[in-house]
């Protein structure tokens, strides 16, 4: 039997021969398998919190933004003047979402968009100031956050996640 691609977002994927089965409308999914506590729903959990724990922390501190907003905010105090494009690569999203976050943003001042000067196509997304000053003022929120999560972590083992999350990332993408 050949195997099925999946397409998800940005991968195409082929289901390993030993899952094949489950497609198949003539058999059943196996029920000793327990999703809800293998390591991708775990993840998936702890993403979750850490993102709605990030957002609470900023909405405490008198802040009206988002773990999303911040990303896009992030990279751009990293590297100001970059695409819409490589934003979404770089934000690891679609561009649709990311576009819409970019126009938030804008709204409310803390980027602007400019022309690229080569490829008319495109805009290039800038900080603006009130952006700068903002990415500054999270910075210690968003440390802060990073520490609590971190609590009862040893370093050592912090870096061997970062290794093991940087593994699976090349697992899947290929």
């Amino acid at each position: 039997m050949k195997s099925k691609p999946i397409t998800k977002r940005f991968y195409t994927l082929s289901m390993p021969k030993s899952l094949e089965h489950t497609l198949d409308s003539s058999s059943t999914i196996p029920t000793t398998h327990n999703f809800e506590k293998d390591f991708p729903m775990m993840m998936a959990t702890c993403v979750k919190c850490m993102r709605e724990t990030l957002n609470a922390r900023f909405a405490e501190a008198g802040y009206n933004i988002t773990s999303e907003q911040w990303k896009i905010i992030t990279q751009l105090a990293t590297q100001d003047g970059i695409s819409q494009q490589e934003l979404a690569i770089r934000y690891d999203r679609s561009k649709a979402s990311t576009m819409v976050i970019i126009r938030n943003l804008e709204k409310v001042g803390l980027i602007n968009r400019q022309p690229h000067p080569v490829d008319k196509r495109a805009n290039l997304v800038y900080l603006t100031k009130e952006g700068r000053e903002l990415q500054r003022a999270l910075r210690p929120i968003a440390i802060a956050n990073i520490e609590q999560m971190s609590k009862g972590i040893s370093k050592s083992n912090i870096e061997l996640l970062k290794t093991l999350l940087s593994q699976i990332t090349k697992n899947i993408n290929g």
